[in-house]
């Protein structure tokens, strides 16, 4: 579920003035402050807000989302990686934002002696969003956005919020954030692959089990937060993986030169 905050005059609306007023427009915001719950219902006065807040908490939930960072993404530039996984047919239309949203702004004027968190700073998918289609059956939807960072941003104050909303009415059918800090240094050491092309993951998404091929080495299966999972020695052939749980992993083989290499993969259990 998303809660949606909208004040022109914030000094977090300023933070990227075209951007949010494109998202005032889409919901059609005519005055200040409005509140709205998943898009679906306008929540202001705040009397009504705890009723569409336990409605929409009521309604399952189908859609996941994970985000992994390309190798060498860093603190000023990279590429990640968007898994939209459903085990049900959505059977419908959506797009799908990601934002860098800031916390620590400090308020000026009237608001002077105050901080403002969660500003947008930008949309990876643009202000409209990428629109992506799921069809009435399970799937897996990937996607990926490039994504720079202004050196006047501060780092270590950044987050990601990404949503999935409908097209047709407005409704969020996942969100999912995360401290920036904590998904571009995953605890894997992202260094050079200097072997292109040695690694390669049969199937994406890879139902019940990890299958991959690769040169001599020895390949890794981690968890998206850095933990290590297995490991297994490779000798020009191919290697199985089988969490115990559906997620995004990263495979990655080390040869006995000490080159890289790192693939990701989505597993449906």
């Amino acid at each position: 579920m998303a809660i949606h905050f909208a004040s022109s005059t914030d000094p977090v609306y300023q933070a990227n003035p075209a951007q949010h007023a494109a998202r005032r427009s889409y919901y059609g915001i005519n005055a200040t402050p409005t509140l709205q719950v998943d898009g679906l219902y306008d929540a202001w006065p705040l009397s009504t807000f705890q009723g569409y807040y336990d409605t929409r908490m009521a309604v399952p939930c189908y859609l996941d989302i994970d985000i992994t960072p390309e190798p060498g993404s860093s603190s000023s530039e990279g590429t990640l990686n968007f898994a939209l996984a459903t085990d049900v047919g959505l059977d419908t239309e959506a797009s799908i934002h990601s934002m860098i949203n800031e916390c620590g702004i400090p308020g000026t004027g009237v608001y002077a002696g105050s901080e403002f968190n969660y500003a947008l700073r930008w949309n990876l998918f643009g202000a409209d969003g990428t629109t992506v289609v799921f069809g009435s059956s399970s799937e897996t939807i990937n996607i990926s956005a490039d994504y720079t960072i202004d050196p006047s941003w501060d780092w270590d104050e950044l987050y990601l919020t990404t949503f999935v909303q409908s097209n047709v009415n407005h409704e969020i059918l996942n969100s999912h954030m995360v401290k920036l800090t904590d998904l571009v240094t995953t605890g894997i050491e992202h260094q050079s692959e200097n072997v292109p092309g040695s690694l390669f993951v049969v199937n994406s998404p890879a139902f019940g089990a990890i299958t991959f091929s690769a040169t001599s080495g020895t390949v890794s299966l981690f968890s998206l937060d850095g933990r290590l999972m297995d490991s297994a020695p490779v000798s020009s052939g191919q290697g199985t993986f089988t969490p115990e749980a559906s997620g995004l992993y990263i495979l990655r083989l080390e040869t006995p030169q000490g080159d890289y290499a790192n693939r990701t993969v989505v597993l449906v259990k």
